[in-house]
């Protein structure tokens, strides 16, 4: 009989394979032994006995399939046979339930299809056979498929072929079991369905799969799932696919990370299996954020290679939050990106550039993403803007544009100067305390680390933390590690180092609508104190390289302001008087009017641009009272009440922001937002504050010096009164003190000289011996 008209049950490809004749018998029960590789091991024992019942009522309706018994399986059947049992001669293929029950039942024997199988045939049957049953779990289907690819070869795609089912129901099932522990345990206790489990199990990262269940298995107030099946799906492509033609990176380069290869032939892109992806739109979506990302940073990486050995910026960590605080590329602080279009054209920055000015670009690192962003400082980007403006612009707007410019050329000036004189001040401090010269937390360190836990004032950040450790990144695992393993001898040093770091860059914050600039270092000023480090002489050097660096040079190369007015012998130059400027060239006595101009302006904006009190005279009572009173002197942090009777502030009291070298002092009032100039000679002190750094005398002395008529002095300069004034680096001698200021007149004439004299304010200006 042939075997085709009996195999329905277990399918014709799998006869036609054979090619073996069946032969039907009916076969003694005790002749008959269950097969050790039938997948099949529980059996429900209430459709047991109902089957049971059937058999005795009607017998046995269908044969099982057997096959002679192996000669390898004669020695355990004969070991196994019980007492007086003759030895088996046949194996059950299928039908293993139906011999159980007819056992119960006392049959003595069983209809019988035999016929001749190999091993790898009788394990297909099996397999196959036992996906047909009906309380089957999507997991046990799915491992039956995996374990029928795995013992007998049958490729993946062919098994849609042995049961009957389409290859995309395949393959969906055999992916479940690509679902990790939790996500896979959600599914055998029917927390999530097998579609949502598909969902799940197509994510190849644990950590997204448990935040995908999370998503899945997350309930209303009514206790029912909020996603369907529909908006998981819309949930996993918003929040886990990602889509290879947005890729900052090569998607066919092979070599970002060598382990993964090239996008295109990655198994985890969703047209290598279209059959699992049909709902995703397009074949190139990559399902795997961690390798996209890995590809993203080694892109980067390259970048900055690529971008440091060009000689480019490259603003990152620190700084680079700072720039980019307010989480966005278009309001960037002191710089604008390339693709900015806020242009006059609508075109974007980039193509607006000048030769010179593409030379300025330099390469933002977006602290949360890492993200390349190519920006140009605001002073090139203004001028890029300004000459793409269209003829016919109002007089007014561009007057406001070059008001605005300048603003900006001013405060980056002094961005770069703070940015200078800490890292050299820093540059000297630091090999200091790594050496151990700061042996002990003074009480303003202990207010600074104070201040820093309770978060009332953060000023260190994670990278200052890893870089007082010497690590190179700040990873979170390592550092708290790193900081358990040092030795007790070194902690507080790392301590001091690390709030001595987070000083580096000057802090920025917005006073009426516009950025100002926070010149306070505590820490630097601190140590520099306690070490005996000279900081005014510091700033006084970064102040001379700056106006080095920015005055107008000649042919050559020379510092046409550091040129001498005269011969060797004093005599005065016989060269004719310079010509008028050429269009686009800057004079001397230009140069050097608009960078102190500038300054002035910064200090004015930053320190003073708000206005005085309504109807105060702006100079009135604002003498320095001698260094001998300082204790009535307001400092920073001191309460402080308004004693002037004729002023509409009498009597309010407030706290002193900062204290100028003009007489002045910032005083937020009780009850304003923002603080106001107010004359020190109208601040009576009621509470003196604890924070900042207590005023020390050397402080003061640099504040106002003690000077007397006859003195010799050289000018220093200071950013109070334009630090790049021509008059830094000449000696002169003191004549007398201008009545109600902090200001010197002093005479800087070279010997047998006409007198030159200049009104100087007393804190740029060094007694010498």
């Amino acid at each position: 009989m042939s075997t085709k008209e009996f195999a329905s049950d277990s399918g014709a490809a799998l006869a036609e394979e054979t090619g073996n004749d069946s032969q039907f018998a009916m076969l003694d029960l005790a002749l008959i032994t269950p097969s050790p590789t039938n997948p099949r091991k529980t059996f429900d024992e209430a459709k047991m006995l109902d089957l049971v019942e059937s058999i005795v009522a009607s017998g046995v309706h269908q044969a099982i399939l057997v096959r002679p018994l192996p000669p390898h399986r004669l020695e355990d059947t004969f070991r196994n046979r019980g007492d007086g049992m003759p030895l088996p001669t046949h194996e059950i293929v299928s039908g293993e339930r139906r011999f159980r029950a007819s056992q119960h039942a006392g049959l003595k024997t069983i209809p019988a299809m035999i016929r001749q199988l190999s091993d790898q045939a009788v394990l297909e049957i099996q397999i196959v056979e036992n996906l047909q049953r009906d309380d089957l779990t999507e997991l046990e289907e799915a491992e039956g498929y995996q374990r029928l690819c795995d013992e007998t070869g049958i490729a993946k795609e062919l098994v849609g072929e042995r049961i009957g089912k389409s290859r995309s129901y395949v393959y969906g099932r055999m992916k479940l079991l690509d679902l990790t522990s939790t996500p896979r345990e959600a599914l055998r206790t029917g927390e999530i369905d097998a579609s949502k489990a598909l969902l799940i199990a197509r994510i190849p990262d644990e950590k997204l799969q448990i935040k995908a269940l999370a998503a899945a298995t997350e309930k209303d107030h009514q206790g029912t799932p909020r996603l369907s099946y529909r908006a998981l799906q819309t949930w996993v492509q918003q929040n886990v696919m990602l889509k290879l033609s947005a890729a900052r990176f090569s998607i066919v380069d092979a070599s970002l990370v060598p382990e993964a290869g090239a996008c295109p032939s990655c198994s985890k892109r969703t047209g290598a299996a279209p059959e699992l992806f049909s709902d995703v739109d397009g074949p190139d979506v990559c399902t795997d954020p961690k390798c996209f990302h890995s590809k993203e940073d080694a892109h980067s990486t390259a970048l900055v290679a690529s971008a440091r050995a060009k000689g480019m910026d490259i603003i990152e960590g620190r700084e680079a939050k700072e720039v980019m605080r307010s989480g966005s590329t278009s309001n960037l602080a002191g710089y604008t990106a390339l693709d900015d279009c806020s242009t006059p054209t609508g075109a974007p920055l980039r193509e607006l550039l000048s030769a010179r000015e593409v030379k300025k670009v330099a390469l933002l690192v977006a602290p949360d993403s890492g993200t390349l962003i190519e920006v140009i400082a605001d002073e090139y980007a203004g001028n890029a803007k300004a000459r793409a403006r269209p003829a016919g612009t109002s007089a007014k707007e561009r007057k406001a544009d070059a008001e605005y410019k300048a603003k900006e050329e001013a405060r980056d000036l002094a961005l770069e100067y703070q940015r200078r004189w800490r890292a050299a001040a820093i540059a000297e401090l630091k090999p200091r305390v790594l050496a151990g010269e700061v042996t002990a937390l003074t009480a303003n360190m202990m207010r600074r680390l104070l201040l820093e836990l309770s978060g009332a004032e953060q000023r260190c950040s994670e990278e200052d933390c890893a870089d007082a450790l010497g690590l190179n990144d700040y990873d979170n695992e390592l550092f708290h590690s790193t900081v358990r393993a040092a030795e007790d001898t070194e902690v507080g040093i790392q301590v001091v180092l690390a709030m001595l770091l987070s000083d580096r860059i000057a802090r920025q914050h917005w006073v009426q609508g516009a950025r100002a600039i926070d010149e306070s270092a505590p820490m630097i000023e601190e140590l520099a104190e306690l070490l005996g480090v000279d900081i005014g002489a510091i700033k006084a050097d970064v102040q001379e390289q700056i106006r080095f660096e920015r005055a107008p040079k000649d042919a050559s190369g020379a510092d046409l302001a550091a040129q001498p007015e005269g011969s060797a012998k004093g005599e005065k130059s016989k060269s004719k008087p310079a010509a008028p400027a050429k269009k686009g060239k800057t004079s001397k006595e230009e140069a050097s009017a608009k960078i102190a101009e500038a300054l002035q302006e910064l200090e004015d904006r930053e320190q003073g641009e708000i206005q005085a009190p309504d109807g105060a005279e702006p100079d009135k009572g604002a003498a320095l009272a001698a260094p001998g009173s300082t204790p009535a002197l307001p400092q920073v942090g001191d309460r402080v009440s308004v004693d002037q009777v004729d002023d509409v502030d009498h009597q309010r009291e407030g706290v002193v922001l900062q204290v100028l070298a003009s007489g002045k002092a910032r005083v937020q009032l009780d009850g304003d937002e923002e603080g106001k100039l107010v004359p020190i000679g109208w601040l009576y002190v009621t509470a003196t504050g604890l924070w900042p750094f207590p005023l020390t005398e050397r402080a003061v002395t640099m504040q106002a010096p003690a000077l007397k008529a006859g003195d010799r002095v050289k000018v220093k300069g200071s950013m109070a009164s334009g630090f790049l004034s021509e008059h830094i680096g000449k000696e002169g001698v003191v004549k007398r003190a201008v009545d109600g200021t902090t200001k010197w007149v002093v005479n800087l004439a070279r010997p047998k000289k006409a007198a030159k004299l200049v009104e100087l304010e007393a804190d740029t200006l060094e007694v010498l011996a």
